[in-house]
């Protein structure tokens, strides 16, 4: 799920038809280039992942957070899955062991979802968002946190920021949220940047333009920053293996860009990996009821 490219579409402080941005959605999905560059502004799916995050950064408990949402009389299923989680990682030191069959948490029977509809609306309309968004919070970013090498009590800090994404033939710097880990290391703070992944799959392009990113404010990071894959389903996190050289990086980005304005836009995913449209913000224009668009397959 991309939703950082999708909220970097709708940042009013980016240009459409910023040349890093065409290439970015380009090597997504044409047909979501060429929706972008007609005037088209994306509708995000709910990323409950993402949202737990958000939460986890802006201060208060995961118990507050449940009860904002309207959560509390779910609020014991919520610590059942919790300890269910824990007690099944004990018995199964493997990664990720709840994601397995045979694990039988996070389950709500139809009653139980029916008297908390207004709350699972709240966290994107399905159920299972809360699980996944309890998941985040209590076990995926400490997998996070472990597999960067980040010491529980080095007093590290995760903040949501707005990153600039800038190369050297362009005039204005992309805005795009990501996640960063501060971390104390003698007088200086450690930088470890992480891009939430499925299946451990680094797209490149992303990758090697966060790997040059510049901080948000005023004054420059103190070191260059390290770049992590983050699962979002495994909790692995593993250091960025680039294979795009920084010297192409910029005549690739143009080269995209270029395809982006002038085409061809086929529907690639819609064609090849239909999962991927399920979670992409164009995917209302894509489809008429459950089929691909004549207007998408005009493209072709």
């Amino acid at each position: 799920m991309y939703t950082d490219l999708f909220y970097a579409l709708l940042d009013r402080q980016n240009a459409r038809g910023h040349p890093i941005l065409s290439a970015m959605l380009y090597v997504f999905c044409p047909t979501a280039a060429r929706w972008w560059l007609a005037g088209a502004d994306p509708t995000p799916p709910f990323d409950p992942v993402w949202q737990s995050l958000k939460d986890l950064t802006s201060g208060g408990t995961l118990l507050d957070h449940l009860t904002r949402y309207g959560f509390e009389n779910l609020i014991d299923d919520v610590r059942e899955y919790v300890q269910k989680v824990e007690e099944y990682r004990k018995q199964h030191p493997v990664q990720a062991p709840e994601t397995l069959p045979l694990f039988r948490g996070g389950k709500l029977d139809t009653a139980r979802r029916f008297g908390s509809q207004h709350a699972i609306n709240n966290l994107g309309g399905d159920w299972r968002n809360l699980f996944v968004y309890v998941r985040t919070w209590a076990y995926l970013s400490q997998d996070w946190r472990i597999g960067m090498r980040i010491e529980r009590d080095s007093e590290y800090i995760l903040s949501s920021e707005k990153v600039s994404l800038i190369l050297p033939f362009t005039r204005l710097p992309v805005q795009f949220d990501t996640w960063v880990w501060k971390v104390p290391v003698g007088h200086v703070m450690e930088i470890k940047i992480g891009l939430l992944v499925s299946q451990m799959e680094q797209d490149q392009l992303r990758f090697a333009l966060l790997r040059r990113c510049n901080s948000p404010g005023k004054q420059p990071w103190q070191n260059t920053p390290t770049v992590f894959a983050l699962d979002r389903e495994s909790g692995e996190a593993n250091h960025f293996d680039q294979t795009l050289s920084d010297e192409d990086l910029e005549r690739v980005v143009q080269s995209l860009s270029n395809l982006a304005k002038n085409g061809p836009h086929p529907p690639l995913n819609a064609l090849r990996q239909p999962s991927i449209c399920k979670k992409c913000g164009y995917q209302q224009l894509c489809y008429k009821k459950n089929y691909i668009s004549p207007h998408t397959l005009s493209t072709l």
